[in-house]
């Protein structure tokens, strides 16, 4: 009888008590969510503790914390544009409370809350017990594209929906320590889909901005910002369809024009945070900004921030690009630390790096 191969675990890194000194854990938890937020203590620092798994498009985090308030304002973003992930949070103990892009939130236990890094945010929370889903853009642009806005809670109050997708979170957190890394699509399809299902049940708008037709046109614009001729006509003509179809798809996304111009402005963050010194007023033209006051004005009104304060921003990001990427985890605290960090950085890939 052939020995069996044991199978590969789910990669995980972990942060718990005893690892290290009680001293050095909450900084040391504070570093592995940099990605996300500014984290500084409110009284006294606990002890945190932190398990993360990675599924391959998505990751999935277990984490206990004193209370803490959050920030992620413009120059953390543009320190960190490349994490603009959504992040699906149930809070199993305690609140978080505060402000995610133009939305004010609660959170509490009972439903799911989104949280999304492509808006700034200054939230306050308890001590509190945290099981966390972290969606990339990419992915939601081709499997969740009406949730590529969301921030806030995503279900009704201790509905059937928000109850059901509780439950799978619990679920996940139960089970991934010991499942294997073989059975991470099927994890994946069925969290997806579950997740697509709950999020559009009952809701005729949503559910028509759930079909593919959506994610194909948000695909197509990210495809072609710098068209200047792209908008409701070009859309309503390539697609062959009229403009009440249109707004009726775009209605859960603020409507077709913002949501262009919202893609054109991060186009253009990126673009103006990122390694290289193009002109900004170039990149600017690129995306279709004809005149330079409107363009800055628009930008800051968007990201709290100019268009200059974003370059100063991202060659700050490049000069403290330093950190050692690591492959697997479970050398040490500080290594496993690392591991989230990058993890965070590179999910938008696709890939466990």
């Amino acid at each position: 009888m052939a020995p069996q191969i044991p199978q590969a675990s789910i990669p995980r890194a972990s942060l718990v008590p005893g690892m290290v000194p009680d001293e050095v854990l909450a900084p040391l938890w504070r570093e592995s969510i940099t990605p996300y937020f500014d984290a500084q203590p409110i009284g006294a620092a606990g002890t945190p503790t932190i398990h993360q798994y990675h599924l391959g498009r998505a990751l999935f985090a277990d984490t206990t914390f004193s209370a803490q308030h959050f920030r992620r304002d413009p120059r953390w973003m543009a320190r960190n544009d490349d994490a603009d992930h959504l992040m699906l949070q149930l809070y199993v103990r305690g609140t978080n409370g505060g402000i995610n892009g133009s939305k004010t939130f609660l959170e509490k236990p009972g439903n799911i809350y989104a949280v999304n890094l492509a808006f700034d945010t200054d939230a306050k929370s308890t001590d509190a017990e945290v099981q966390t889903l972290i969606l990339p853009r990419d992915l939601l642009m081709e499997e969740l594209a009406h949730l590529v806005d969301a921030s806030g809670a995503l279900f009704p109050d201790e509905s059937a929906s928000a109850l059901i997708f509780s439950d799978h979170m619990l679920s996940l957190r139960r089970h991934l320590r010991a499942a294997p890394a073989a059975e991470i699509p099927v994890i994946m399809q069925a969290t997806i889909g579950l997740l697509d299902s709950l999020s559009t049940h009952g809701d005729v708008e949503s559910t028509v901005a759930r079909s593919a037709t959506l994610r194909t046109l948000c695909r197509y614009i990210d495809d072609n910002l710098r068209d200047p001729m792209l908008g409701v006509d070009s859309l309503c003509r390539h697609f062959r369809c009229s403009r009440a179809t249109l707004y009726r798809l775009f209605s859960p996304l603020g409507g077709v024009r913002d949501h262009i111009q919202r893609r054109r402005l991060m186009a253009c963050f990126k673009a103006i945070s990122g390694p290289g010194q193009r002109r900004i007023y170039d990149i600017a033209l690129d995306f279709g900004f004809v005149s330079p006051s409107h363009f800055s004005t628009l930008f800051r009104a968007h990201f709290g921030i100019t268009p200059r304060e974003a370059r100063d921003a991202g060659l700050q990001r490049a000069g403290l690009s330093t950190r050692i990427e690591l492959v697997t985890a479970g050398h040490s605290p500080a290594e496993d630390i690392e591991l989230m960090w990058h993890w965070g950085k590179t999910l938008a890939r696709g890939g466990m790096e």
